[in-house]
């Protein structure tokens, strides 16, 4: 009887201690390739079609910064041709407001389409390049490439993912380095984990777990895939169903009509461009891509209003301004609101030492910006530690006086809280950000929130300039604000 509990618990050790001994990072690769099936079920994969659900979390997005991120649902399936470098993805959306958006993705050939409720067009380049890194970052072909290039190998402590030690694996091929770490027990891929530079967060820490690992033709996939950007959920996507095998004939076929238009991908960053559209006397919009910021000028300096999007077009707007300006500085940068692409700009103020202001609600968000680690991409702020000079606003600030000043409000707004919009008392110009997007049409729900703003200070309009968008008369925006 004493032997019949002893064995049990002593063949327990003997695996526990066979898992942990030390392998070559090109064996544990191997192994983790020999578990979904063995190498030669691996490389013979011609395509994998994968049907999903999944949820994802607009990180960024929240109500406020403290917030939780809202989940966005949607269903779907992937087509992946890993010999030919394609990918066909379609999905139904169920957006916030209930519609349902139908959107269908092709990549292949350097090219891609991106199709909205059937309407097609050319992917951007940057697209087609991360739907290609994606693909090169799927465990079939991690794992493979792995093997192919032990060099590009090196070996990491044993690390504790939930609650267990994974062996790690660290893979070094220029833009996809990462760490990759295994489960001792199955072998399997578990964890990937690659640390980037964020305009927000500073070092992005992305962790991709892959579990459930289930049977598909010959080999194993993993059928719960999960991503967390530094400690927080961006997406959980289920694979109701997964098989292996040739790819339909017209799965991603692109219409020439859109194949001659389109770029091929690529991952560099173009160029920011900013142009100043002048709005009024002392008045312009800094314009350059999607984002705006508003530009007042002051007798003794300049105000900037939004400092969106990245430390790169803030240091635009900033070289923009110093050519037109070249003796007058940039006294202090407004934030509208805490919203990731409203603010990834503010770091780059930041660091030249300007002020920012923000509403009250957003201030230890900003500080936060200021003391975030990089060490991807040292930036001066990462070599200074200057203590950030933000001011808040509560209800309504005044920066400047006479005719140059700009008046900030609180904008109530179910978009987010702590939202401010600004207001050029002479040259009637009101800026806000997301609340309304001028375009072809003027959205009902956000025209009324900036009547009703506006009547509610008492203020006289005579254009609306959007951080995004166009610069319509005020009157329109009155027009579309009825009910």
């Amino acid at each position: 009887m004493r032997w019949t509990i002893v064995r049990p618990l002593l063949l327990v050790a003997l695996a526990a201690t066979t898992q942990g001994t030390a392998q070559t990072p090109r064996e544990l690769a191997a192994r983790a390739v020999s578990a979904m099936g063995g190498e030669p079920a691996v490389r013979a994969v011609a395509a994998v079609t994968l049907s999903f659900h999944t949820a994802t979390f607009a990180l960024g997005q929240e109500e406020t910064p403290a917030s939780p991120a809202r989940a966005t649902l949607a269903y779907g399936r992937i087509v992946t041709d890993p010999r030919g470098n394609r990918q066909l993805f379609e999905q139904d959306v169920r957006q916030l407001n209930g519609t349902i958006t139908r959107q269908r993705r092709i990549t292949a050939g350097g090219i891609g389409m991106i199709e909205t409720d059937g309407r097609p067009a050319p992917a951007a380049p940057a697209a087609v390049a991360a739907v290609e890194r994606a693909m090169r970052f799927s465990p079939e072909r991690l794992l493979l490439a792995a093997l192919d290039n032990p060099s590009a190998l090196s070996p990491l402590p044993a690390k504790e993912w939930r609650g267990s030690q994974s062996n790690g694996v660290r893979y070094a091929a220029g833009p996809d380095t990462l760490a990759l770490y295994f489960d001792r027990w199955s072998s399997l891929l578990l964890v990937t984990e690659i640390v980037t530079d964020d305009p927000i967060l500073g070092d992005r820490r992305t962790v991709t777990w892959f579990t459930r690992w289930q049977p598909a033709g010959a080999i194993q996939l993993p059928r719960q895939v999960d991503v967390e950007v530094n400690s927080r959920l961006q997406s959980h996507t289920v694979y109701t169903a997964a098989t292996v095998g040739d790819p339909p004939a017209d799965a991603f076929a692109i219409p020439d009509s859109i194949a001659s238009r389109a770029q091929r991908g690529s991952a560099a960053a173009p160029p920011v461009v900013v142009q100043l559209v002048e709005l009024a006397p002392g008045v312009w919009r800094a314009e350059g891509g999607s984002h705006h910021s508003l530009v007042i000028e002051q007798p003794q300096q300049l105000v900037v209003v939004e400092g969106p999007q990245t430390t790169a077009r803030s240091r635009a707007v900033l070289d923009t301004l110093r050519g037109r300006f070249p003796n007058k500085r940039v006294g202090v940068v407004v934030n509208t609101h805490h919203h990731w692409d409203h603010s990834g700009g503010l770091r780059a103020y930041l660091a030249a030492g300007i002020p920012v202001v923000t509403h009250a609600r957003n201030a230890a968000f900003v500080r936060q910006i200021a003391a975030a680690t990089k060490t991807v991409a040292p930036d001066e702020l990462s070599r200074t530690r200057r203590e950030p000079t933000i001011q808040t606003v509560e209800d309504s600030l005044t920066i400047g006086s006479g005719e140059s000043r700009v008046v900030l409000y609180r904008l109530p707004t179910v978009h987010v809280e702590g939202m401010l919009m600004a207001y050029v008392p002479k040259a009637q110009v009101l800026f806000a950000s997301d609340v309304l997007t001028p375009g072809a049409t003027l959205d009902r729900t956000g025209s009324a929130e900036m009547v009703a703003a506006a009547r509610a200070r008492g203020l006289t309009v005579g254009r609306f300039a959007g951080g995004h968008g166009g610069i319509p008369n005020w009157a329109d925006v009155e027009r579309a604000a009825q009910p």
